[in-house]
Order: structure tokens, then C-alpha cells, then sequence
């Protein structure tokens, strides 16, 4: 599915973007263009929203610590 039609940009590359570090709407619009203000701009609520899910999701499932 298409998270930003004026850019052409899919879930799976604004998901891999927010996995690379991407933290703000900003940072996925310097990493691939979505939300990037060419166009529109409604995409920018979803972008938010999916970057909020994925660090919630990381402070739910935070990674074992090695000794």
C-alpha cells in the first residue's frame, strides 16, 4: 500500500526507513521522499503514526542485553 502517493512511496520502504533510525516525519522524508512537502502532505499522519507504533513496539520487545 501507498503511504505517499506524490512521491510513490510504499509501507515497506517508510518501515525499512524507520527501522534504519528514522525517529520524525522529517528523517523518512530526507531517508525516501515520503512526506517529504512536494505535494500534499497527508501522508504525514500515517508516516507519525507508523513511526510511533514501531518504537512502541521496541520499547514492548527491547532486545536482550548481552553479558
Amino acid at each position: 500500500m501507498y503511504v505517499c502517493v506524490c512521491e510513490g512511496t510504499t509501507e515497506e520502504v517508510v518501515h525499512q526507513c524507520i527501522s534504519a533510525g528514522a525517529s520524525t516525519p522529517k528523517h523518512v522524508a530526507m531517508g525516501c521522499g515520503a512526506g517529504r512537502g512536494r505535494g500534499c502532505g497527508l501522508c504525514r499522519d500515517r508516516i507519525k503514526s507508523m513511526i510511533e507504533q514501531h518504537y512502541s513496539a521496541v520499547e514492548c520487545n527491547p532486545e536482550p542485553i548481552s553479558a
